[in-house]
């Protein structure tokens, strides 16, 4: 009878993200030299997880970029990583057991940083897991929990605005 009433434990992977409502948020305008609201950085075993976010973040008006799609062919992977960072209001941290052994994750996890230090470029890591050993340079980030129940709302308050601030705004308030 206990196991009944027990919490299940849930592999969040093999979850599609939670699904988003754009129906009170709207993207904010991406200012002169931003070609995308967010930069995406994950490890490629988290590829299912996270690109069924970045369609339901798209599906939002979000401009998304990411490595699979955006990064420009014949450039070394650095320039690409480091343009594409440069080109993102803010960037998106995917961070699972992979995405910590991953040594092109971690760079693009420390070009963030030192974007974030030169061009204020918000970093916002998101926990695939509970018990993912966060990098200590990352530590100091408050991060937001793919399992958390409430995490599309925090994550729509992150990289989107409430209409009620557009409604403000068109009407002079």
């Amino acid at each position: 009878m206990e196991a009944e009433n027990s919490p299940q434990m849930v592999d969040i992977k093999s979850q599609p993200a939670v699904s988003l409502s754009p129906s009170l948020y709207f993207p904010p305008m991406l200012g002169d030299g931003e070609s995308y609201h967010v930069f995406i950085s994950y490890s490629s075993t988290d590829y299912q997880w996270t690109h069924s976010l970045i369609k339901q973040l798209e599906s939002c008006g979000l401009q998304v970029c990411y490595h699979d799609r955006d990064f420009t062919p014949g450039r070394t992977v650095l320039e690409n990583m480091s343009d594409c960072i440069h080109q993102s209001q803010k960037v998106l941290l995917v961070l699972s057991p992979e995405f910590v052994r991953s040594r092109w994750c971690l760079l693009e996890a420390n070009m963030s940083l030192f974007r974030d230090c030169l061009g204020r470029k918000p970093i916002v890591p998101v926990l695939l897991e509970s018990g993912v050993s966060v990098p200590l340079h990352l530590c100091h980030l408050t991060y937001l929990e793919a399992y958390d129940p409430d995490f599309t709302n925090k994550l729509l308050k992150v990289y989107m605005q409430k209409c009620s601030l557009l409604f403000d705004v068109l009407l002079g308030s």
